[in-house]
């Protein structure tokens, strides 16, 4: 089966979100500080966004 990459299945299927995560998460996430925080990393040449999101998945799968 050849598929084209915007076919290519995710790399892990997804969840419907508990209504109290979304909640929690729409009270703790600031949507500015973390733009913010994106602004500084590409000015700054600190962290390619990449390497940051791989990171995060990592911490988010437990690896």
């Amino acid at each position: 089966m050849n598929t084209s990459p915007a076919e290519s299945p995710e790399p892990f299927p997804r969840e419907p979100i508990p209504p109290e995560l979304l909640a929690w998460a729409q009270q703790t996430f600031d949507a500015e500080e973390f733009l913010e925080g994106v602004r500084e990393i590409q000015t700054t040449g600190d962290v390619p966004f990449e390497s940051l999101i791989a990171e995060v998945e990592a911490v988010v799968r437990g690896s």
